[in-house]
């Protein structure tokens, strides 16, 4: 045994789950509310780089893109992750305006 193993078999595990996904695009729109949940945990949850192998996928492409278009309100920013964003970049300034008068002279 490898120590690589757990790694491989978290690979398979993905790979499955894309190619899965990709076979319940393929039957897109003729598919289940399970099936349609499965999708769209799948493409908000899953990492980019597996994401974007799907989007690339020029079988599926025209029912990615039908499916993204019927779906566009669960991909979409809530207020909540607007406001974390706004706290965040707002609590970056403020660490680096306190960085800046800690460590700069003050000229008289």
């Amino acid at each position: 045994m490898t120590s690589c193993t757990p790694q491989i078999e978290e690979v398979r595990a993905v790979r499955s789950t894309r190619d899965r996904v990709a076979s319940l695009l393929k039957r897109y729109p003729h598919v289940s509310d399970n099936d349609r949940e499965a999708i769209l945990e799948f493409m908000r949850e899953a990492r980019h780089l597996e994401v974007g192998l799907l989007t690339a996928n020029d079988n599926v492409r025209p029912q990615l893109d039908a499916f993204m278009a019927d779906h566009k309100r669960y991909f979409r920013l809530d207020a909540l992750d607007v406001l974390r964003a706004v706290a965040l970049i707002g609590a970056i300034l403020m660490v680096c305006w306190l960085v800046w008068e800690l460590f700069m002279p003050v000229s008289l």
